[in-house]
């Protein structure tokens, strides 16, 4: 299991540092299509719960918000959703008995869980030191992964959360939070961001750190909610892309307000 855990990381980082490096039209359709497969998995979780959404909607609305989101147009963005809630919510009235409002109402949340959240990835990217900060978002989000998964898997005894997430401890949530906030503080020696100092790249590294962990266990309660161990299976050893990207798509847009309201963007 670690060993195909590893070899399927090992395959993966490097295409997304990739595409995060190319960038621009390039990096979009990476987030569209990893945006499309989480709601895949998404509405396949809500189906297995006894829900049925309305699919076709989050495929034509999830291009239009990260169009918007690439021409960094925010106007358009808040348009798009306000359309789309009103839409969500038109369809129990005018197809009454074929989609029941709680229904609209799960298609809302799965739509801004994937396209809505994976947006703020495009969008730090779309910054003027977006390739950095990108770089800076995802090593600390692995960082908080693999620490919490040696450390808990060798020394972990009490469970953080263990009705929805039995193999999660607080000695592997503590090592997952330290690893993000050392490896934060570190890349700040490497990376030239005049509004990091090596402090701020703990704490950043840190609260990312905890925010991926909090989207981590949202996944969990979700899969647990509908009895599925998995999202999918598309990732051997991880399981499916919200398994993997939960805690990236979660954190994206704390990361991205983090930078905003200290100034650093």
């Amino acid at each position: 299991m670690l060993k195909t855990r590893a070899l399927t990381a090992l395959a993966g980082m490097p295409a997304l540092l990739f595409f995060a490096y190319l960038g621009k039209y390039c990096y979009a359709i990476l987030i569209l299509f990893l945006s499309f497969l989480a709601l895949r998995e998404y509405f396949a979780l809500a189906r297995k719960g006894g829900w049925k959404p309305f699919e076709t909607a989050g495929y034509i609305f999830i291009p239009a918000v990260l169009l918007a989101v690439y021409q960094s147009n925010l106007l358009l963005v808040i348009s798009i959703l306000v359309l789309l809630f009103a839409f969500l919510n038109y369809l129990p009235v005018f197809l009454q008995g074929r989609v029941k409002y709680w229904e609209s109402a799960v298609t809302f949340w799965g739509i801004i869980y994937t396209g809505g959240l994976a947006g703020f990835l495009l969008a730090i990217r779309l910054l003027p030191d977006g390739f950095l900060l990108t770089i800076f978002l995802f090593f600390v989000i692995w960082s908080a992964d693999i620490f919490a998964y040696l450390v808990g898997r060798k020394f972990g005894k009490r469970p953080l959360a263990s009705r929805i997430s039995p193999k999660k401890t607080v000695e592997g949530f503590l090592a997952g939070l330290t690893g993000s906030a050392v490896i934060g503080s570190a890349l700040m020696f490497f990376f030239p961001l005049p509004y990091l100092n090596w402090q701020g790249g703990a704490l950043l590294g840190f609260l990312s750190g905890f925010v991926g962990t909090i989207g981590d266990l949202s996944q969990s309660a979700m899969k647990r909610s509908v009895g599925a161990k998995d999202s999918g299976s598309l990732l051997p050893g991880h399981g499916g892309i919200l398994d993997r990207f939960d805690s990236l798509f979660f954190t994206a847009p704390f990361f991205y307000f983090y930078l905003y309201f200290t100034g650093m963007i």
